[in-house]
């Protein structure tokens, strides 16, 4: 996990083939790391994968996916990965895919990711310099539908389940995430960056639904 996490970016790139940046959402990077990884290897037998679910917890993670074999399909795996442009003085990131995909007519046309992703040589925000990160899985990290269907099936049977209550609360908060949405921000982070007090976070809530 520290690996995946940017502890140790050379050992994470010669295991994953994907460097890591140590920032507040380096948890789900590595998740995605991994989900890259995996589709890299799939895709040397013609394979590729589809995620079901992706969790950490405590010092792990786990993915669960599915595999489906399509020479046609394996072609759209760069435009499903993205490198990730990382300010140094601030938390603002941006993602820049690897590959995409035209669509024209009833034909797709594979080229490379447009760039650079960052709009100057500095950060907007901070006027510092960027790192880059990746490539990441850019795709949804689960299968909001299946998921819905493992915790409902899960709730019919809950006695068989010792630590159901801490699973229904994984796949809820799963349920609850943004599905197109890759990374994340750090409220706390980005309010030290401005050096204001962070708010509750009941009343960010109200005001993002608000």
């Amino acid at each position: 996990m520290a690996v995946l996490c940017g502890n140790s970016g050379e050992v994470c790139w010669t295991k994953y083939g994907s460097y890591p940046i140590h920032r507040p959402y380096c948890h789900e990077a590595a998740l995605r790391i991994l989900l890259a990884c995996l589709e890299s290897h799939a895709n040397r037998y013609k394979r590729y994968i589809q995620p079901l679910l992706s969790v950490h917890m405590d010092f792990y993670i786990r993915v669960f996916v599915r595999v489906f074999t399509s020479a046609a399909e394996i072609k759209c795996s760069a435009s499903k990965q993205a490198y990730v442009w990382q300010s140094q003085g601030c938390d603002s990131w941006w993602l820049q895919p690897v590959g995409q995909v035209h669509h024209k007519g009833n034909s797709l046309k594979h080229l490379p990711g447009n760039g650079p992703a960052v709009p100057a040589q500095r950060c907007p925000e901070s006027g510092s310099g960027f790192l880059m990160g990746g490539p990441i899985w850019a795709r949804p990290i689960h299968d909001q539908e299946w998921v819905a269907c493992l915790l409902q099936q899960m709730e019919a049977e809950q006695g068989r389940y010792a630590q159901f209550t801490r699973i229904k609360g994984i796949l809820t908060s799963v349920l609850e995430e943004l599905p197109d949405v890759p990374l994340y921000y750090n409220v706390h982070d980005m309010c030290k960056s401005v050096r204001c007090t962070p708010p509750r976070a009941e009343q960010l809530r109200s005001a993002i639904i608000n």
